[in-house]
């Protein structure tokens, strides 16, 4: 089964290593301030990503709470946000994830989601055009898929990273690392769904698509909604 082909201009050449060869990929990208392989705003590439999902929610991180070097926390939708012990740290105060290289090669942290999802998408602020690798762990198989992307050159860029695995491939958690040169960056808005084609497998982790609307609704009120993020 294959995905229907999107727009060209709503997809990006972005390289990409497998260690799953199950793990064929739709890939985006949106940037505030476009270049010659980006040519979509985040919100461009972030609707474009959406209308390719049955059923997703987006973590706000309301209710995270955590300072740097203080360890895992967790935020009202259910994400558990922690370190790697690479050097890097991260914060949050309830509205988005700081990451400072504190001297290492790179910011990069975990993030384990409550229920296995077939897609992942979140918006950075000020990459300062360093990489963004995305690597996602197989719920099933345990296997580390990794993508590269590289950010739009320059400063204070909003961008928008978006992947969809194949109908039968479901991920249970999300390490994020960003060689920001600067030093510093953010994370918001980390989205979770499952692709139109997405076959369910038979375990106990992975939701029906109506099971994930059902607990939109439910966690409406503690930041599941959809917040718009400025340019």
């Amino acid at each position: 089964m294959k995905y229907k082909v999107l727009k060209l201009a709503s997809l990006v050449a972005v390289s990409f290593i497998s260690a799953s060869a199950s793990a064929v990929p739709i890939l985006f990208q949106g940037s505030s301030t476009q270049s010659s392989t980006v040519t979509q705003s985040p919100a461009q590439a972030r609707a474009g990503w959406e209308s390719q999902l049955q059923s997703f929610g987006i973590d706000t991180l309301a209710g995270a709470s955590g300072s740097y070097g203080g360890g895992p926390f967790t935020s009202s939708f259910g994400n558990i946000f922690s370190e790697t012990g690479n050097g890097s740290v991260i914060s949050s105060s309830g509205t988005n994830i700081s990451g400072d290289r504190n001297g290492a090669s790179h910011i990069e942290f975990d993030v384990t989601f409550p229920q296995a999802v077939n897609a992942v998408g979140f918006d950075v602020f000020d990459n300062d055009g360093g990489g963004m690798r995305i690597s996602l762990t197989n719920a099933i198989t345990q296997l580390v898929t990794h993508f590269d992307f590289t950010s739009v050159r320059g400063s204070s860029r909003t961008e928008f990273f978006g992947v969809i695995f194949e109908p039968t491939t479901f991920i249970s958690a999300l390490r994020v690392s960003g060689t920001d040169p600067g030093g510093i960056t953010s994370w918001d808005n980390f989205t979770t769904g499952v692709g139109v084609n997405a076959v369910i497998p038979p375990t106990s982790g992975v939701p029906e698509p109506a099971s994930l609307a059902l607990l939109g609704l439910g966690l409406a009120g503690l930041g599941f909604s959809r917040k718009k993020k400025a340019a």
